[in-house]
């Protein structure tokens, strides 16, 4: 692994923040663009879980993904009608280039939920995240999204919404 150069850096946090931002608006169509056809957006009970022996959260290929964002704009995931409210905050953000010209960016977020449907709950979500990214035109793609929750080995509430 290598470090990047500063102006790579700026690019992979803006195109991170960019992801957040689109996951947080539930413009769904837009976050799902973002993704390779190799994608994979996990979930693990713990850092240093393996998806094929143990259980996660979430570990959906692409097919699995394009299904989840398939059925939040129909309007009929009544776990998330109306829309939950969220604005996540990233920090601590670390960058590396693999040997295949991928990029790891890894961050701390924290995750204010307001979950109006029926019970006006208010949840903090906050973790590790980490991307494996490449480059795709003018930006970026994403191969991989983990996050890895701090409360992740404890029952947690549904996960309906995109993380």
């Amino acid at each position: 692994m290598a470090t990047v150069s500063h102006e790579v850096a700026h690019e992979l946090e803006a195109f991170v923040v960019q992801e957040a931002r689109l996951a947080d608006e539930s413009k769904y169509q837009d976050w799902e663009d973002l993704w390779a056809d190799d994608a994979v957006y996990w979930v693990p009970l713990r850092e240093g879980d393996d998806p094929t022996k143990t259980v996660s959260h979430l570990y959906d290929n692409r097919t699995r993904l394009a299904t989840r964002i398939r059925q939040l704009k129909t309007g009929y995931r009544y776990s998330q009608v109306p829309v939950s409210g969220m604005r996540r905050v990233m920090s601590n953000y670390e960058y590396s280039e693999q040997e295949d010209g991928r990029y790891t960016v890894e961050a701390n977020f924290f995750l204010p939920e307001y979950s109006i449907q029926s019970i006006h709950d208010f949840r903090i979500w906050s973790g590790r995240v980490t991307y494996q990214l490449s480059r795709r035109g003018g930006s970026f793609q994403i191969h991989m999204k983990k996050i890895v929750l701090v409360n992740g080995a404890e029952p947690i509430p549904t996960l309906a919404f995109l993380i």
